[in-house]
């Protein structure tokens, strides 16, 4: 009986496993540099409610249908990477309807729409979010780029059958 053959085959599996969490791990640590985070603020959150938001924000919205999901400002040296976010202007009465019309999470735990700031990967403030879904994923490109991603699966708080709206 070869005992070392027995010894292989126990721990290869193991170590396949382990190498491939540790890959896992440095991959995803070197990517996190390139994504900014938000900081939730109740000043923000004030501002949107009475539509008093800092005018030179470049303002979108990420709506289906005539559901408002989001709105985000952004500075103007930064350039949104979607088609999804519609331009909105925060000076109209536009504004204020999107306001009014943001989704409210009234599933397990009802949550009101909160303000937030946006941070750069340095920490730097870039602009502003206001919605009730509280996962938005945030990646800074080269040449000033962004792309926004919200998080609307129901099981993190997102909306309930948003496409059938």
């Amino acid at each position: 009986m070869n005992i070392r053959h027995l010894y292989r085959k126990k721990t290869t599996p193991l170590t396949i496993l382990t190498l491939a969490g540790l890959m896992l791990l440095f991959s995803v640590a070197a990517c996190a540099k390139n994504f900014g985070r938000i900081q939730w603020d109740d000043n923000v959150t004030q501002a949107f409610q009475t539509n008093q938001v800092d005018g030179n924000y470049n303002f979108y919205q990420y709506t289906v249908g005539t559901q408002v999901y989001a709105i985000v400002g952004l500075d103007p040296k930064l350039e949104l990477q979607s088609r999804i976010w519609q331009e909105l202007a925060s000076d109209t009465t536009d504004f204020s309807l999107a306001t009014s019309r943001i989704w409210y999470n009234y599933t397990k735990t009802p949550e009101d729409p909160r303000g937030a700031i946006i941070r750069d990967p340095s920490g730097e403030g870039v602009g502003v979010y206001f919605s009730s879904i509280r996962f938005l994923s945030i990646k800074f490109k080269p040449n000033n780029r962004v792309t926004l991603l919200l998080d609307t699966t129901p099981i993190t708080g997102g909306p309930d059958g948003r496409r059938s709206r």
